[in-house]
Order: C-alpha cells, then structure tokens, then sequence
C-alpha cells in the first residue's frame, strides 16, 4: 500500500512541474523557451527549472548583468536574435556550468569584454553575428578551451590580435567572414591544429602571409573569396595537406606560381572565378588529380596551353566560360576520362577542332553559346556517346553544307536531347529559322567556277587556313548536285532522282545591280555544277488589286 501512495504523490508532483506557467512573453514547449515579445527588456526570473534551450527573438533586450540566468542552471542554449543588445555585465552567463551554446546574431555590440565570458569552460560553440565588433581583446576566449565552433562573420573587424586564438586547439569551425580585415598577422592560426573550415570570404586582404596557414594541418575547407588578392605566395598552401576545397572567386589574382598547388593532392574543389587570370601554366593542376570540380570563368584567359589540365582524370566539371579564347588545341581536354560538364560558352571561339572533345566519353552537358561559331567540324560528336544537353545559342551559325553533320547529329539524338537553341545567322533567306527545324537539302553552299568550268563550294564559308573540314563534306555537295549561277541569286538542290529544293532571290534592278525582276516579267538563268547544266526559268505576273 505504502508503495502505491508514494507512486500517486510522485505523479502528482511531476504534473504539478510540468503545468508551471510559462514565463509572460514566452512560449514553451517541453524544455525549449521561445521568447518574442518586443516588451521583454530584462531576462524572465521565472524561467522553469528544467529549460535547457532559451531563445529571444526581437525583444528589448539591451542589457544583460552578472550572472543573469544563475536560477536557471541546466540551460545548455542561450540565443539572441534582432535584439538591441550592446552591454554585457561582468560573469554575465555565470551560473551556466552546462552551457554549450551562444549565440547574439543582430545585435549592437561594437565591443566585448572577457570579463563577461568568464568560466564558459563547456562551451562548444560561440556565434557573435552580424554585430557590429569593430575589435577583440587578445584574452576573449581564455576560458573557452572546449570551444569547436567560432562565428564572427558580418561585423566591423579589422585587425586581430595575433595570440587572439591561443587557447583555442579544440577548434574546428572559424567564420570571419564578412569583416573589414586588411591584414592576417603571422602566427595567427598556429594555434588552431584542429580547425577543418576556415572562412575569410569578403574581408579586404590583398596579400597573404607565405606561413600564415602553416599550422592547419587538419584543414579541409578555406574561404579566400571576395578580397583583393593580387597575387598567391608559392608556398602559401604547402602545409595543407589535407585540404579539400579551395574557394578563391572574385578577387585580383593575375598570375598563378606553378607550384602553388603542389601541396593540395586531396583537393576536390577549386573555383577561381572573377579574376583577371591571362593564361594557365601547362601542368598548374597536375599536382591535384583528385580534383572533381574546377571553375575558371570570368577571367581574362585568351589561350589555354595543351597541358594545362594534365593529370586531372578523376575533373568532372569545368567551366572555362566569360573568358576572351579564340582558339582552343586540339588535346587540351585528352586525359579527362570523367569529365560530365563542360561550360566553354560566352567566349571568342570561332573555330574548333574535330577531336577537341575526342574520348570524352562521360560528357553530358556541353555549352559553346555565345561564341563566334559559324559552323561544326564532321565527327566532332562522335564520341560524346552520352551527351544531352547542348547549348549552341548565340553564335553566328551559317546554315550550309558545311553545317550538314551539326544537322544530322541533332536529328539522330533529337528524342534525347533539350535545351537545343541553334539559329540560322546565314545565309539570308534562312536568317533565324531554327537549324533542326530545316530540311537537310536546304543546307546547300554557294558555288563559284573551278579550273573545269564547273561549279564548286566557295571556300569562304570552310574554316579559313584549315585543310581538314574539305573532302568529305564536298563530296557530300556534289551527292546533291547543286546548281547555282555566279550571282548566287537561284540555287538548285538536286540529287540523281529529283530536284528537291530551288531557292531564288530577287532585288529590284538599280542602275547595274544584281539581276532583278519587275512585275509583268520573267527572267532565265542558266545554272551549271560538276553534274552538267539547267535552265530555269521564272515568270512573274502581277494580279489585279495588288496581289
């Protein structure tokens, strides 16, 4: 009986625990406290004993004195979002001996004292965003030894003390982004043998120290993006050996040293967008073979050497695109088996190879928009067996002969194939039809007399100093035998069955232009090719009321 009683009053009390009311301004749920009620100026003395996680959302909060939650004792997170807070008592978080967490995001600090973060020895994690710190006293973190995580990203930084981050070899998450920092003293982050993420995105650093990430031999990411950076020292990553992704985008960076990467074999990641990079040394990158994802785009590249991207088996996207390349070698891409995305658009290509993409066999998506092309060399597809997703807008396609196997490669994969945009910029009468939408017996080239008096392709519309795009495709014209006079006004598609296709185009006469015709007239022509000779006639009547 004794037993049963004391089960029933120790229910009742539990019940009792658990319907305390709830601090005003607050909401509760199980052991988490949400407080957001902007007239909350002073911590609740009512907080419930058995709250780990307090939060306070956009409250009065400005001022927090010593040891402002003693009474609440197995608080393991305290948060302050978008609240005015600017003034921290001595011990201000005393009586915390489980606190993990803390966190001022929006505040208005533009200073910190020590003295406030006195005994936090089991704090894990420590965020001070988007404040507005403009320095850190070199003791900050003396007695935050088991700190992992570091946030200081969006305040008003610009230097820190060089034994700032002393105690701190438990670290594994440093943030400064966002700051005003200029300079990183030598020996700052020697401490830091732990850290893994390293942040230092948009600061205002236009050098590195040679040793100054000499120390972060466990370091797997390193944030350099949106600074000044003119130029890398050699050795400047030679200590980080574990490193796996490499952000420098949008800085100044106009030359890279060869051995600048050697040190980085576990490298996967490297995006050097935004610079003003002019060339790339052949073998800059064969000391990361591990590297899956390289970004060079919106730099000042003009030529990329053969080597430049040796040793890079395992890349499976580059993007090369927002350059100034006009030519790119025949086995700049041999050796990147892997290879899926490739993004070459928004350059000055005007030619390319037909082996450039030889054996890249994985290639499912390749972008040469916004280029200079007029046309595709035969074959030059023939081994990208996966590719669906071409972009080929935005470049001067002359929709002739010369552009026949572009046509029938479309054609062939059109079930599997999107974001095909490929318009006509020539000749005139096809001028902004789409190139998969014609007939193939449209895409005939204009002709001119050869030695023999027959008709054959002007070279003008091949590719200008190159042998390797003639041959096959001629043969292919004179399959169709096309007729043309020299004027190139009519145009005769035909092969050994039928003519298929006539094309004429008329111009009013002026003065000694260009054969025309007016209305209530005819006109013949005579048309000749490696075939023989055709007459062909046209009459025009005009219709009464206009038409």
């Amino acid at each position: 009986m004794l037993p049963r009683a004391w089960l029933r009053w120790a229910c009742l009390l539990l019940l009792a625990r658990c319907a305390r009311p709830c601090p005003a301004g607050c909401d509760c749920f199980a052991q988490e406290l949400f407080c957001s009620d902007a007239g909350l100026a002073a911590v609740p003395p009512d907080i419930p004993p058995l709250a780990t996680d307090i939060v306070f959302v956009e409250t009065s909060l400005s001022t927090l004195g010593s040891r402002a939650f003693s009474g609440s004792p197995n608080l393991t997170k305290v948060v302050f979002l978008n609240a005015p807070l600017q003034h921290l008592g001595p011990d201000a978080f005393g009586g915390l001996p489980r606190l993990q967490d803390l966190e001022v995001t929006g505040g208005a600090f533009a200073n910190l004292s020590s003295a406030a973060f006195s005994n936090l020895t089991s704090l894990g994690k420590f965020t001070f965003n988007f404040n507005l710190l403009e320095a850190l006293p070199e003791g900050l973190f003396g007695h935050m030894e088991a700190l992992e995580s570091l946030q200081l990203q969006g305040n008003r930084l610009q230097s820190l003390p060089r034994r700032l981050f002393q105690p701190l070899t438990r670290l594994q998450s440093l943030n400064l982004a966002q700051n005003l920092l200029a300079h990183l003293p030598e020996g700052l982050f020697d401490p830091l043998g732990s850290l893994q993420t390293l942040r230092l995105s948009d600061n205002a650093l236009s050098g590195l120290p040679p040793g100054v990430f000499g120390g972060l031999h466990s370091l797997r990411e390193l944030f350099l993006d949106g600074n000044s950076i003119s130029e890398l020292p050699p050795g400047v990553f030679s200590r980080l050996f574990r490193l796996e992704q490499l952000w420098l985008q949008r800085n100044a960076i106009g030359h890279l040293p060869l051995s600048v990467f050697s040190s980085l074999g576990n490298l996967t990641f490297l995006s050097l967008q935004g610079n003003a990079l002019r060339v790339l040394p052949a073998g800059l990158f064969a000391p990361t073979p591990g590297l899956l994802v390289l970004s060079l785009s919106y730099n000042k590249l003009e030529a990329v050497s053969e080597g430049a991207f040796a040793n890079l088996s395992s890349l499976s996207s580059l993007t090369l695109s927002h350059n100034a390349i006009t030519h790119l070698p025949a086995g700049v891409f041999r050796g990147l088996e892997g290879l899926v995305k490739l993004y070459l658009g928004s350059n000055n290509l005007t030619a390319l190879h037909p082996a450039l993409f030889q054996n890249l066999s994985n290639l499912e998506l390749l972008s040469l928009s916004r280029n200079l092309l007029t046309t595709l060399p035969t074959g030059i597809f023939d081994s990208n067996y996966n590719l669906f997703n071409l972009a080929l807008h935005g470049n001067p396609w002359q929709c002739d002969c010369h552009l026949a196997y572009l046509f029938q490669w479309l054609y062939q994969y059109s079930d599997r194939l999107f974001n095909i945009q490929t318009y006509c910029a020539g000749p005139a009468y096809l001028k902004g039809q789409v190139l998969p939408a014609l007939k193939e017996e449209q895409l005939v080239c204009p002709v001119t007399r050869d030695h023999l008096g027959f008709q054959a392709p002007g070279p003008e519309h091949g590719d200008p100093g190159s042998s390797w795009d003639l041959g096959v495709e001629e043969r292919a014209v004179w399959s169709r035998c096309t007729y043309s006079n020299p004027e190139g006004t009519v145009v005769l598609a035909c092969d050994e069955a039928r003519c298929r296709w006539l094309n004429i185009q008329l111009s009013p006469r002026q003065g000694s232009g260009p054969p025309g015709m007016t209305y209530n007239a005819s006109q013949g022509w005579d048309l000749k090719s490696s075939c023989g000779s055709v007459r062909v006639t046209v009459a025009i009547e005009a219709r009464p009321g206009g038409h």
